[in-house]
């Protein structure tokens, strides 16, 4: 190969992609199905060059199986992957807007009786079949109705709340739990379930923990947690205001 600017070039952009395809799928387990790849690439390229026939026909039947497999086997991560390259290259990020406090509100109330909340904010990336799970509220946004549909017992109770700019658009919601390994033991199914969504999507999932009353907030598959009235303000308000 013939060394020139050109060649640099495309050695730093290539570089790149496969940098920016490791950190989409770090995590997963396509990670583990990506070090499986490389190794039989690898395995191929001694074969080649010690001029293995019978082997080298083996491998490339591996290949061909594989190369198949993999956007079955993987589809949930790889879905995960192009959402996440459109939203973060391709959408266009117009300013969401939320009331903030009333959302803030309702979350420090239902944190100090303890009473368990999942309130998914939905930003640019559309979640439709999330919120064809619940029953439709199209409701405004207000600290009361929040605390009402959370209220033990009450038919909305259970699953998530879907709020979009300042309505509240659906109840009752089923999430995405994360696949993510090695999380706590101590979180339960709303917290993975907030992680799932904000994995799938660029929404922002709060929790209540009905446990501890500790308040939590999922984005871009992490947590931030034990917040308090003020640091729950200002992560929202970074987050709308600034759309990170």
């Amino acid at each position: 190969m013939e060394f020139n600017f050109l060649t640099i070039i495309d050695l730093v952009v290539t570089g790149l992609i496969f940098y920016k395809f490791v950190m989409l799928i770090r995590g997963t387990r396509a990670i583990q199905l990506l070090k499986g790849v490389l190794f039989l690439f690898f395995i191929s390229f001694i074969s080649q060059q010690l001029g293995f026939q019978i082997f080298n026909y083996l491998l490339e039947q591996i290949r061909t199986i594989v190369l198949i497999a993999i956007p079955v086997i993987f589809q949930p991560e790889l879905r995960r992957a192009l959402e996440k390259i459109g939203r973060d290259y391709l959408t266009r990020h117009d300013k969401v807007e939320t009331n903030i406090d009333q959302i803030v509100a309702a979350i420090i109330r239902l944190s100090e009786s303890q009473t368990g909340a999942l309130i998914v904010l939905k930003r640019h990336t559309g979640i439709k079949e999330i919120i064809d799970t619940g029953l439709e509220v199209d409701a405004i946004l207000s600290a009361e109705l929040l605390i009402n549909i959370f209220t033990p017992k009450t038919p909305l109770h259970d699953g998530a709340v879907i709020v979009e700019k300042n309505r509240i658009i659906a109840a009752n919601c089923l999430l995405p739990l994360t696949e993510k390994r090695g999380l706590s033991s101590s979180l339960g199914t709303r917290h993975r379930a907030a992680l799932g969504i904000s994995e799938e999507s660029d929404a922002l999932a709060l929790v209540v923990s009905e446990e501890t009353g500790t308040i939590s907030l999922a984005n871009h598959g992490k947590f931030k947690y034990n917040l308090d009235e003020f640091s729950l303000k200002e992560e929202l308000f970074k987050r709308f205001e600034h759309q990170e």
